[in-house]
């Protein structure tokens, strides 16, 4: 599979005995980062967004919905989202684990 970046995946894990959560962060120095920006006419207007496709080569690599995803290595001590203001993240919305074929990848669609 070709690659083109690298990223930081940040996973939202609930602390022991606690209803509060901490932020698990992993490096991937090998993927495929593209971002769509996909628009529709509405009635109240044009309505745009950037929609993250991302493709990793590596299944061990653990991704659920609803991880952070940021391009490049981000060092970040994630304690909530608004840390990332400054920087362009996406929020998982799919995960598609692809163990078949002549390309096994971990597919990750993001918005």
């Amino acid at each position: 599979m070709i690659t083109n970046s690298d990223c930081t995946i940040y996973h939202r894990i609930r602390s022991a005995g606690s209803s509060e959560f901490q932020w698990e962060k992993q490096y991937v120095k090998e993927c495929w980062w593209f971002v769509d920006a996909k628009s529709n006419v509405m009635t109240e207007g044009l309505k745009s967004a950037d929609v993250l496709k991302l493709r990793i080569p590596d299944l061990s690599v653990k991704v659920e919905k609803d991880d952070i995803l940021v391009k490049g290595n981000c060092t970040i001590e994630l304690q909530t989202v608004k840390d990332l203001k400054e920087i362009m993240y996406f929020k998982a919305t799919t995960v598609n684990y692809n163990r078949f074929g002549d390309s096994p990848h971990i597919k990750v669609v993001g918005a």
